[in-house]
């Protein structure tokens, strides 16, 4: 044991003298290293020191009255330390994934002012873009599948818009690290450049491949740029009202999802489907440069460092950074993730097939899409909403949870049921809207509330890089449960999928706070 000496024993520059305390256990003696280091060494009876005293000094007498005042404590701590280790060490939580961690402090963030909230509209804009576009998908495939595309079958079809979504999670468990290594700038100039580069040359496409290069890749790689910034800025200004900014920025996603799908409809018959194109990506180019302009990060950048001394770039595109797999050892990040995984599959069904479900059921195309619209309005309220809730008075897991047992709800009494008829389908997409928009704006959330903010990038792009599969394989595969127009299978197979949803978060929550009824 070691300690540095202070000023009020007064150490520095006197003279050495020995001194010996018997009937104190814990010390075998205390020799000087330096003039300013002291160094002890234990046994059961007594104290010996070689240290510099000042002749006016009481430091042993503090130190023996101290060491008797400490043993029954330190006896006491024992006990409680090594079942907190145990208790620790079951449920799988390292120090690092402390939410309560000194790094993370409260105090250390705005929570709100001028330019957090300029942040926040930043990131709305951004996500306007991003997860307009994503919303607005069933709007593209439904003209192009009968059209450009109509020589090709409809899985065919489907697969370039899964493999866009694929690509736009899976690459952002690599674009979180970056996101933490150079903060936000880079990524969102690159993202953008991609972004409006993919939807000019989708525009020009007529071939099956062409739409597969300039759509599934070019975009899905400039979406997948642009996610994890837009959203990860937000905590560099916010903890404790992290749901409502988040929740607030996300709106942004659900307008695009209401604007863009009615505007390219109405210019598909009036300026053709190029220009409907052209001006999508013109917009989203404006709105992406505003973002950019709007964002400013707070938090230092943290570079991740190796043993043998590589450089930062070369330590960041590595297969472990591709997803941080150790994180998932915590059984509350663990859970999460596959929540996440069952709940996004879950709102991408319903977004991919709620419009050609009601053409199956003999309504009309304007109905059809306007059901899509209605989806992505009910949204807006359904992201903000329950963020501001979950911050105030529920907490982020507690609500998400009463979400998706809504969700499920929905789909089982509504859907099911009554969805062969206009105001089935009309109650079932305001209802069943506003639980996908909590489960969008949430899901970040609650990743951030189990891990520090400087791993968030890390920690959220993994989330999505094990997402990323959901979304491949979630449109094929519910596609094949289809039988002509009985859609009853894929009903029921979307409702399970919100049921197991709902299992993994309470299992998450139990790993962090038990079965205590509390606001987490």
């Amino acid at each position: 044991m070691s300690f540095e000496p202070s000023e009020s024993h007064g150490i520095d520059g006197v003279q050495h003298r020995r001194a010996s305390v018997a009937g104190t256990s814990g010390f075998e003696k205390m020799t000087v290293i330096d003039d300013s280091t002291v160094e002890m060494r234990v046994k059961s009876t007594a104290v010996e020191f070689d240290t510099p005293i000042p002749e006016t000094s009481n430091v042993f007498e503090e130190i023996h009255e101290e060491s008797e005042t400490q043993e029954s404590d330190e006896d006491r701590q024992l006990g409680s330390n090594t079942t907190n280790n145990n208790n620790n060490n079951n449920n799988n939580n390292d120090n690092d994934n402390d939410n309560e961690d000194d790094d993370d402090d409260y105090t250390e963030y705005p929570e709100g002012g001028l330019m957090a909230w300029r942040v926040v509209l930043g990131s709305f804009f951004g996500l306007f873009s991003v997860f307009g576009l994503i919303n607005s998908l069933g709007a593209i495939q439904a003209y192009v599948n009968v059209n450009q595309l109509s020589q090709r079958s409809d899985s065919q079809v489907s697969w370039i818009f899964s493999v866009f979504l694929f690509l736009c999670y899976l690459l952002a468990g690599q674009v979180g690290p970056l996101f933490d290594a150079y903060g936000p700038y880079q990524l969102v100039i690159a993202g953008t450049c991609f972004y409006t580069l993919g939807i000019m040359m989708t525009s020009l496409a007529t071939e099956y491949y062409q739409f597969f290069l300039a759509f599934s890749l070019c975009a899905g790689l400039g979406c997948a740029l642009l996610m994890t910034p837009e959203i990860a800025i937000i905590g560099h200004w916010f903890k404790k009202r992290r749901g409502t900014a988040i929740g607030a920025a996300t709106v942004g996603g659900s307008l695009g999802g209401v604007i863009f799908p009615v505007m390219l409809r109405q210019m598909y018959s009036t300026a053709g489907y190029a220009w409907a194109l052209r001006a999508l990506g013109f917009i989203n180019l404006g709105t992406l440069l505003l973002s950019l302009f709007l964002m400013k990060p707070r938090l230092e950048s943290v570079t991740p460092a190796t043993a043998s001394g590589k450089s930062k770039m070369a330590s960041i595109f590595s297969v472990k950074n591709m997803a941080d797999v150790r994180s998932l050892r915590d059984m509350r990040y663990a859970w999460l993730v596959a929540g996440n995984f069952l709940g996004e599959l879950g709102v991408v069904n319903g977004l991919t097939f709620i419009t050609s479900y009601a053409l199956a059921q003999g309504k009309s195309p304007g109905m059809s899409y306007a059901l899509l619209a209605i989806l992505n309005a009910v949204g807006m309220p359904g992201r903000w909403l329950p963020g501001l809730i979950a911050d105030r008075w529920l907490g982020r897991f507690n609500t998400l949870i009463l979400t998706t047992i809504m969700a499920f709800l929905t789909i089982f009494i509504i859907w099911l049921p009554f969805g062969h008829t206009t105001a089935g389908l009309v109650i079932f997409c305001v209802l069943h809207g506003f639980c996908n928009g909590a489960i969008l704006s949430l899901s970040p959330v609650c990743c951030g509330q189990i891990c520090k903010t400087r791993d968030y990038g890390k920690r959220y792009g993994t989330m999505f890089f094990i997402t990323s599969f959901a979304c491949l394989l979630g449109i094929p595969l519910s596609g094949a449960l289809i039988h002509g127009t009985n859609y009853n299978n894929l009903v029921i197979f979307n409702g399970s999928l919100y049921v197991g949803t709902t299992l993994a978060l309470l299992m998450s929550r139990y790993y962090a706070v038990g079965f205590r009824l509390c606001k987490w």
